[in-house]
């Protein structure tokens, strides 16, 4: 089973009205969880997405470390490409721009997930729901 953490940075849905970007953060579990475009009509513009074991005892230590050796491994990265970082507990796939392009931009929204979750058979549930199941 896997968790996946993700940020998706949205372009304005009309170019007209650059106030209309947005980002969508989210999470899913299970044995292949797929990631949905939110709004086809608003391309991603820029994403990270973070895969762990669904069991890993502290996934915001395994994503504290992913960001730091995949920013360490890729050194400057022109928006657009996108850069990956395979450990063996762990991946991140990155596709930076302007603004999300430094580890605190990637870190800041995927932390605020994984610190308030844990997966308890196979279920995402608050870290104050887990911690009274123990």
């Amino acid at each position: 089973m896997q968790l996946v953490l993700y940020v998706h940075n949205h372009a304005p849905a009309d170019a007209a009205a650059p106030g209309t970007a947005g980002r969508v953060c989210g999470m899913a579990v299970g044995t292949a969880p797929e990631i949905l475009a939110w709004d086809d009509a608003r391309p991603i513009t820029s994403r990270a997405v973070f895969r762990c074991d669904a069991t890993a005892d502290d996934p915001s230590t395994l994503l504290q470390l992913a960001v730091a050796k995949c920013f360490a491994g890729a050194g400057a990265v022109a928006p657009g490409f996108e850069v990956q970082y395979r450990g063996r507990h762990c991946t991140l796939e990155l596709r930076l721009e302007p603004g999300f392009d430094d580890p605190r931009a990637v870190l800041e929204p995927l932390l605020q997930l994984a610190r308030g979750l844990a997966v308890q058979e196979g279920r995402l549930v608050s870290v104050p729901s887990a911690a009274l199941a123990v």
